[in-house]
C-alpha cells in the first residue's frame, strides 16, 4: 500500500494505522479521538480480511 497512514502521536506516533494494536484503534473510536476515523478504516480493513480469509477456507473445504 503505497498511501499508508501513519500515526503522528502517542506511544504508536511513527507506525503505521495498519501495524497498530486493535485495542488502540478501538480506544480513538471509543474515546471519538480527532483521528478516528482513520482508526475505524482501519479496523473495517481487517474484518474485511478476516472474512476474506474465510471465505476462501470455506470454499475449498467444499
Amino acid at each position: 500500500m503505497t498511501d499508508e497512514r501513519i500515526c503522528d502521536f502517542g506511544l504508536h506516533a511513527g507506525e503505521p494505522y495498519s501495524k497498530l494494536p486493535a485495542c488502540f484503534l478501538n480506544w480513538m473510536v471509543e474515546t471519538k479521538h480527532n483521528k478516528q476515523n482513520i482508526a475505524k478504516t482501519e479496523l473495517n480493513r481487517r474484518e474485511q480480511a478476516v472474512s476474506a480469509s474465510r471465505d476462501i477456507a470455506n470454499s475449498s473445504t467444499l
